[in-house]
């Protein structure tokens, strides 16, 4: 399981790495084009690919965390404090992986539905927010317990933003262009993730030179803090350009 979780997680670093700069293409070619399409697909795969492998992986941390990290321990205290705080973070993990997953999903079948938003009520489709809101409620509950505000406020982002995509889902009616708007957030959305990772697993370092111990927290929020800004001027922006009532 250590090898399996290794080559998860090495393969999860490559994809989010080549994500990171496919993110851009799509954003600044013209939309419609073919450069927009051609590499919004590569980024969706190489998205998919992230962030299935990193289910997959906290999956694995979650079902035996010291066959996975295995680790010397003092005593049995320490080793099921160890096992306690590890499922703990993979769960985090887990939650924002799933957020992802949904984000790149939704923001796919918005496009190939179109106004016909009842095409959206599949199984696979509602079965993915519902995962996402279980494990965002238990992360919620766990932050809440061991006072993590991380888990908390990612929790509540998570539940944020899963909400919005039902509500789209289960629209009476979808404005003309209004899809379009859609599948903009929900690719933004899938954006931050990838962003947020990048962030708190490299550019901690960064921001530990520049700020300390606060390092570690702002690592994960402000990725999260600018993408919001920017989904929401986007939003404006787009609703404002195509005449999308709210």
């Amino acid at each position: 399981m250590e090898y399996i979780h290794k080559f998860a997680v090495y393969l999860h670093i490559c994809l989010g790495s080549f994500a990171l700069v496919l993110f851009w293409v799509p954003i600044f070619a013209s939309k419609g084009s073919k450069t927009h399409n051609r590499y919004g697909q590569y980024y969706n795969w190489s998205m998919y690919g992230t962030s299935i492998l990193g289910v997959i992986a906290c999956i694995l941390v979650l079902v035996d965390p010291v066959s996975v990290k295995p680790k010397t321990f003092v005593d049995m205290a320490e080793q099921a404090q160890y096992i306690s705080n590890t499922r703990i973070f993979s769960l985090f993990l887990l939650m924002l992986s799933l957020l992802v997953l949904v984000s790149i999903y939704h923001g796919e079948q918005v496009l190939k539905a179109k106004a016909n938003n009842a095409l959206l009520r599949t199984p696979l489709h509602l079965g993915l927010f519902c995962i996402l809101v279980v494990t965002a409620l238990i992360s919620m509950a766990l932050g809440i317990i061991h006072s993590q505000t991380l888990l908390i406020v990612f929790a509540v982002l998570s539940l944020l933003v899963v909400s919005r995509y039902i509500r789209y889902v289960y629209k009476a009616k979808v404005q003309p262009r209004a899809w379009v708007i859609e599948h903009l957030i929900a690719m933004l959305g899938s954006g931050i993730g990838v962003y947020t990772a990048f962030s708190a697993f490299g550019g901690r370092h960064i921001f530990s030179y520049l700020l300390g111990e606060q390092a570690a927290f702002l690592s994960w929020i402000v990725p999260s803090v600018i993408g919001t800004v920017s989904i929401s001027w986007s939003r404006r922006y787009f609703e404002k350009k195509f005449k999308v009532a709210k």
